[in-house]
């Protein structure tokens, strides 16, 4: 009889990590879609001080790189926002609609990133582009595009 309650509390217990852990990658990726149907729409609409917001620092200045965005009111960094943007909005304009497709999580030590892939359709093509974001303090900024 302990044999028994001891495998149903493993296979419980199995089952409430497994539980947890999808949980914890569904709201990620939720996370993930939200953030990116913002830079979307900023991108879309050319609200490029908006999207500054959403897109991770790139430059000179080795203390912002992974952890800051784009700085809006400096001009040099706008016009990356804005270069970004317009790539984003090819896309969207090019495509009739757009899926997410793959996502997955990278943890390197502290730091965690996140990819997805998503399918611009137009017709019967489909181009696919992957977007890292990764994690930082506040919130998620994209990282890469390709």
């Amino acid at each position: 009889m302990k044999i028994i309650m001891k495998s149903l509390l493993l296979v419980l217990f199995v089952a409430i990590s497994g539980s947890n852990i999808l949980f914890a990658q569904n709201e990620s990726e939720n996370e993930v879609k939200t953030t990116l149907n913002k830079l979307f729409d900023f991108s879309k609409s050319k609200v490029y001080d908006k999207a500054a917001s959403y897109i991770a620092y790139e430059g000179e200045d080795k203390n912002r790189i992974g952890k800051e965005s784009f700085n809006a009111a400096n001009k040099d960094e706008l016009n990356q926002v804005k270069r970004i943007c317009k790539k984003i909005s090819a896309l969207i304009d090019l495509s009739s609609k757009h899926e997410y497709g793959k996502f997955n999580i990278q943890k390197d030590g502290e730091k965690e990133s996140y990819t997805i892939e998503v399918n611009f359709v137009s017709g019967d093509q489909k181009l696919v582009t992957s977007f890292r974001l990764i994690k930082t303090a506040s919130g998620l900024l994209l990282a890469d595009m390709n």
